[in-house]
Order: C-alpha cells, then sequence, then structure tokens
C-alpha cells in the first residue's frame, strides 16, 4: 500500500496539479507532470520553512501541506476535465485515437510506424542505458558521508516530529543552523515516509533514486526538443546524457555524482533536477523573445517555482539562482530595448528572495 500511496504523490498528483498552468492545445502529459512537481515543491518550501523557523513539528507540516496538494491537484483535474484535454504521455487527447505523439506546440513527433531504423536503435540504446542506471540504483549502494545528516534528519522527522532541532550526529538539542533549515528537503523525504508508511533509508535511496534520475532526463528532453528540431538528434541528445552520467563519477563533486549518488541530499536536487530545469526554462523564455513573443505570466510563475525549489534544496543554491536570474533580465532588457522585462523578472524573484536574504541575516 505504501508504494502505491508513492506512485500517486510522486506521479498521478503532479500531473493532476500541472492541469493548473494554462496550456495550449496538445499539451503533453509530461510537461504537465514538470510543471506541477515544481509546484509543488514551492508550495512545500514555503509552508516548511515556517514552520521549522517557527518551532513546528512534522504533525504541522502533514497538517498544512497534506489538504494544500490535494486540494491543487483536485483544482487541477476540475480544469483539465473541463477544458476537455485529458491525455496520456506525449498524446493529445484530440489525435488520441490516431495514436499520434506529440512534443509541444507544433512539434509532432510522428506514429509508431513513421519512427526510423535509427530512432528505433537510438531509443531502445536509451532504455537499456536507463535500466542499466535504474537497476544499479536500487541494488548497489553508495556510500557517502552526508547521508550522516540527512538522512538521520529526515529519519528523525519521521518517527519524532521534530524539526532540526535534535542532533542527528549525537544526542540532545541543538539550536537552528542556518544553512540546512532555509532547505528542508529532508523534511520532504520525511513528509513521504510519513504518508507511505515506508522507511525513510528506503524513500531516499530507492524511491526517489529511480523516480529523480528519471525526472531528470524527462527534463533532458524537454530542453533537446528546444535545440534540436531533429528527432534523431534529440534521441543522441539524451544517449549522450546517459553515457555522462553512467560515467561522470570523476569526482564526488560533479552534476553526475550528485544525480545518480546523491539523489536523497538537496545538492543531488540542485545539481541534477533544479539546474537543468532552469535553463529549460531561460531557452524557453529566450526563443519567445527571440520570435518578437511576450513570455506569458505562466512562465513567470514556473520559474518561480524552479527557483524556489533550488532553495528547497540548498540555500546557496536560492542566492546563486537568483543572480543568474538577474544578469540575464538585465541582458534581455537591454538587447531586446524592453524594461518590463526587469520588472516582471523582480515579481518572479520577490518569494525566492526572502530566504536568501534570511541566511544573510542570520547566519
Amino acid at each position: 500500500m505504501g508504494y502505491a500511496i508513492l506512485f500517486f504523490w510522486l506521479l498521478i498528483l503532479p500531473v493532476c496539479v500541472g492541469g493548473l498552468f494554462q496550456y495550449y492545445n496538445g499539451f503533453e502529459t509530461g510537461l504537465r507532470f514538470l510543471k506541477g512537481q515544481f509546484l509543488l515543491w514551492a508550495i512545500f518550501q514555503l509552508i516548511a520553512v515556517p514552520l521549522v523557523l517557527w518551532g513546528g513539528t512534522m504533525e504541522n507540516v502533514m497538517a498544512l501541506y497534506l489538504p494544500v496538494s490535494l486540494f491543487l491537484g483536485l483544482a487541477g483535474m476540475a480544469l483539465t476535465i473541463r477544458r476537455g484535454k485529458v491525455s496520456v504521455p506525449f498524446i493529445t487527447a484530440k489525435e488520441n485515437a490516431d495514436n499520434v505523439f506529440h512534443i509541444g506546440r507544433g512539434g509532432r513527433l510522428g506514429s509508431l510506424k513513421s519512427l526510423s531504423g535509427k530512432e528505433i536503435v537510438l531509443g531502445i540504446l536509451f532504455l537499456v542505458l536507463w535500466m542499466f542506471q535504474m537497476f544499479n540504483v536500487v541494488t548497489k549502494m553508495a556510500v557517502d558521508a552526508d547521508d550522516a545528516f540527512y538522512m538521520t534528519v529526515a529519519n528523525i522527522a519521521d518517527f519524532n516530529g521534530s524539526l532540526y532541532r535534535i542532533n542527528p550526529y549525537s544526542i540532545g538539542n541543538m539550536g537552528l543552523n542556518y544553512r540546512y533549515v532555509l532547505a528542508p528537503y529532508p523534511v520532504w523525504i520525511a513528509f513521504l515516509a510519513r504518508i507511505s508508511g515506508l522507511h525513510t533509508l528506503t524513500v531516499g535511496h530507492i524511491i526517489l533514486s529511480v523516480c529523480l534520475v528519471s525526472f531528470s532526463y524527462l527534463i533532458y528532453w524537454q530542453i533537446g526538443k528546444l535545440l534540436f528540431r531533429q528527432r534523431e538528434i534529440r534521441l543522441w541528445f539524451l544517449v549522450c546524457v546517459c553515457v555522462l552520467n553512467i560515467w561522470g563519477n570523476t569526482s564526488s563533486y560533479t552534476s553526475a555524482s550528485f544525480l545518480l549518488i546523491r539523489t536523497r541530499q538537496g545538492k543531488g536536487l540542485v545539481s541534477g533536477i533544479v539546474f537543468p530545469a532552469f535553463v529549460w526554462g531561460l531557452i524557453s523564455m529566450g526563443k519567445k523573445l527571440d520570435e518578437g513573443e511576450r513570455c506569458k505570466a505562466e512562465a513567470y510563475v514556473l520559474m518561480s517555482c524552479i527557483l524556489l525549489s533550488g532553495c528547497l534544496g540548498s540555500a546557496i543554491c536560492g542566492a546563486i539562482l537568483l543572480m543568474a536570474w538577474a544578469a540575464i533580465h538585465i541582458m534581455w532588457a537591454i538587447a531586446y530595448r524592453r524594461p518590463v522585462l526587469l520588472a516582471q523578472g523582480l515579481l518572479a524573484a520577490l518569494p525566492v528572495s526572502i530566504f536568501p536574504a534570511i541566511y544573510m541575516v542570520m547566519r
């Protein structure tokens, strides 16, 4: 039963929540999943951090985050049904009967029969490499010293309810360490363990490794759609990313190491999920500006959710992303002669700027 609950919470619910975003005809379920998950992470960040600072417990997090998430899921599903655009991944409801895949606006992936031999081979090769990674993250043990903190904090929050108040290295209570309390990613792991009844180590080491690594490749697929027109080149791009990840453990600080070995840590979320998603969002917005279009409010809401997700993984990451966000908007405002972009970027960054500010004041 616990695995079924996690399946719902990590897959079905984000798809439902993603229905809250305005989308065009042919919006694929993969995009809906990405946007819904980032929105759920952003909401968790906004709920969990104040509770941690005010001395709340895991029970308080459950009491607030659980109903809010379910409400968002129901609202997203209601909007999806109202618009009549329920679809399976990559397939629109309108063209579902024709078994035609879609990759976004005007981006026809083609029917299964139209796949060339090279594309089929590349698709199979990617699946083999992905399954090889899934086999290793499930069956192999990765030893990392940071687990002594991150997973212990999650375990304490799950079984004791205390949030960053008990010393994870020894015994007794401790004061708030603002390097960690502003990034409650271990609390999110504890939340998943609490609702499913599974042990935090099972959730962090196995379930999240499988889900978040797959989540990362879905983001890279979206990046590939923006960079390459040819379907074959996109598949080559995914295969190359797989190869770089599998043989990327040249240091414990590479993004591949964080993604495959340290996924249950906030730094793994940031390097493997948030940074690629941030690049994906910037490329998407930049292409619209190049075409003379305006970036819709949805794009800024999504980018704000991505920035908040970065804060969920690391307090420092929020500051790094904000600096990049500001620099890019200054560049856009000058290059496109549209000062309004500065105001729009500032509004999107306001919810995120709170956490780096608290860190700088309280550290």
